[in-house]
């Protein structure tokens, strides 16, 4: 909720300290949706299985910092 939304609830409110609760969605996505939106990047399977591959690191998909980024050693080829 906005703060001019916040601030209209808190004047029609009847309590005097009346908190509004946070509320989070949990999005859950197939696989292939979730690659569609790019909530998850593709991976190779070589990459799935090793325990480098299961490090999360968020794309930044236009940002700043040219190239790919990523974890450390995270585009280097299993061993």
């Amino acid at each position: 909720v906005d703060a001019s939304s916040q601030r209209d609830l808190r004047d029609a409110s009847v309590y005097a300290t009346f908190m509004l609760p946070k509320l989070y969605m949990k999005m859950i996505y197939c696989v292939s949706c979730a690659i569609h939106g790019r909530v998850v990047r593709v991976r190779n399977k070589k990459i799935r299985a090793s325990p480098e591959g299961r490090i999360y690191v968020r794309p930044s998909f236009g940002g700043k910092g040219g190239g790919k980024g990523g974890a450390p050693g995270a585009g280097a080829p299993p061993k």
